[in-house]
């Protein structure tokens, strides 16, 4: 792997790692939005170091956690890619005013939140 890409991968997991870090803490504090939009950015940049790895090229600046997992070549089961599919609403939750108009229910997004944790260690892991 070329070293450039190599230290690019290796700050996308330590940024993931960060952000994820962050998200607990909100998610502490009962902000259910910002908590789910930082889940959604540490399993994005997870996924886009894989994708580099995978590649051996810049990852794509997409944010689809679905479509970057199938670009990373990952092979998931069924429910993990319905899990990254729900986490891209938040993404957008948090990003778009019109995209609230479903509010971020707590309990949900509590229950997502540990869904998405344990395939963001699992990603963390490869």
């Amino acid at each position: 792997m070329l070293k450039d890409i190599e230290n690019t991968v290796r700050l996308w997991r330590e940024e993931a790692v960060e952000d994820m870090d962050l998200a607990r803490d909100i998610l502490a504090r009962n902000k259910y939005r910002h908590a789910m939009f930082f889940a959604h950015l540490a399993l994005e940049k997870a996924l886009k170091a894989l994708v580099m790895r995978a590649t051996e090229k810049l990852a794509p600046r997409i944010h689809n956690l679905v479509e970057l997992a199938n670009k990373a070549g990952l092979s998931m089961d069924e429910e993990s890619m319905k899990i990254l599919a729900v986490m891209n609403f938040y993404q957008m939750a948090g990003r778009y005013l019109e995209a609230r108009r479903d509010r971020v229910d707590p309990q949900r997004a509590t229950e997502n939140f540990r869904r998405s944790e344990r395939i963001f260690e699992w990603l963390i892991g490869l």
